[in-house]
């Protein structure tokens, strides 16, 4: 009969362990809400950043200054500046890597 008696703390010790375990799930989701509350939304830059490295981001701003005709790109990888203004740090370091303004 001593067996029934080790059986109970048994039981106990799994409720227990089991409601602990339930607790802490809600107290996570809880956490998890209020975290998603306050997101960074990544710009179009951190994204490029993270999906291919600083190559990536050099590319994206190129392409994108491209598409403004603000540089000409070449088949052949060669890059023509029209607009020296850079709108943003991004831009101007491209600017400034392609070359000196005139």
């Amino acid at each position: 009969m001593f067996w029934v008696v080790l059986l109970l703390l048994a039981w106990a010790a799994a409720g227990t362990a089991c409601t602990r375990l339930c607790l802490a799930a809600v107290r996570a989701a809880d956490a998890d809400v209020a975290a998603h509350a306050r997101r960074h939304d990544l710009t179009l830059y951190e994204a490029a950043f993270l999906s291919g490295g600083p190559g990536r981001v050099a590319d994206l701003t190129m392409v994108s200054m491209a598409r403004q005709r603000r540089l000409l790109l070449a088949h052949t990888g060669w890059a023509t500046v029209v607009d020296p203004r850079g709108r943003d740090d991004m831009e101007r370091s491209v600017i400034g890597a392609i070359g000196p303004e005139p």
